[in-house]
């Protein structure tokens, strides 16, 4: 199995996700296959975490099933509103 890299994972949840505030992937372990993702969007604006988290799992699942990503680590927020 080839090693995921961290780049491909960023570009589809920049194609799920159009709207982010922030976007990070990070390979936590250097081996392409153990990820932690932080995502700020505003369409999770009144999502549960587990729903938010399932929309980031969506966004990547066919990595997550054919073992490309073997371990993902989710951070997800809505992103705070700044004041002019």
């Amino acid at each position: 199995m080839a090693a995921m890299e961290a780049e491909i994972i960023r570009a589809a949840l920049a194609d799920a996700f159009p709207d982010a505030a922030q976007l990070e992937v990070e390979d936590r372990t250097g081996g392409g296959d153990h990820f932690q993702v932080t995502l700020a969007d505003p369409g999770f604006d009144g999502l549960p975490l587990l729903d938010q988290h399932r929309r980031v799992n969506d966004a990547l699942g066919p990595m997550l099933r054919d073992g490309s990503i073997h371990e993902l680590r989710i951070r997800t927020r809505v992103p705070t509103k700044g004041t002019s």
